[in-house]
């Protein structure tokens, strides 16, 4: 995906992207707890390069998906909750999903409605899934549910979620599915706040 960046918000990018193995659905605690720091220490114009940004709400919006993504669930939500736009609701109710508080991450969803990234996310869910065909047994349920709906469903996302969080004898190919569903999920968002904010 050809992001175009900030200089600054393109290295924590590429450290996050090192991550292995993939973010957890439910973290325990944050990823890197320096790179916390670093992210939410710093200005939105240090952030952007200098950048114009002509939405400082879509800014907030990037560094909370960047927290999000470190599993730095507290400090990104302390900024997601006061961004008052369907973009703010998304990244609470991910922080929400991972919490997890499933419930409370549907009522966020509810506040989204639609979203422009759902499309691009069903695709790469699609490719996932046909990229994981080896494990076709366990991801047929997931197979059959994406192509069978012309749009993307959060709150069916987060009932899987959920139920590999709470099931112990999950398939390791489904929460793996889920995990790489999740890290594309925050990449496009990411990538739609970024552009928000600079328009």
């Amino acid at each position: 995906m050809n992001t175009g960046y900030s200089s600054t918000i393109a290295s924590i990018v590429q450290k996050l992207e090192t991550r292995e193995p993939l973010p957890p659905l439910a973290p325990s605690e944050e990823w890197d707890s320096q790179l916390t720091n670093r992210i939410s220490d710093i200005s939105l114009e240090t952030l952007f390069d200098g950048q114009s940004i002509g939405d400082s709400t879509m800014g907030d919006a990037v560094q909370s998906g960047l927290l999000i993504w470190n599993d730095a669930l507290e400090a990104s939500h302390t900024i997601s909750q006061s961004i008052e736009s369907g973009t703010g609701s998304y990244w609470h109710g991910i922080m929400h999903r991972r919490e997890p508080d499933y419930s409370n991450a549907k009522y966020w969803f509810r506040r989204v409605g639609g979203h422009s990234i759902f499309p691009a996310l069903r695709e790469c869910a699609l490719r996932l899934l046909q990229a994981g065909s080896a494990e076709s047994d366990s991801l047929a349920d997931y197979t059959e549910a994406i192509e069978g709906a012309e749009e993307w469903d959060a709150f069916r996302f987060v009932d899987w979620c959920e139920a590999a969080d709470r099931d112990r004898s999950t398939p390791e190919a489904v929460k793996a599915f889920l995990q790489a569903v999740q890290v594309e999920e925050i990449k496009l968002l990411l990538h739609y706040s970024y552009q928000g904010a600079l328009t």
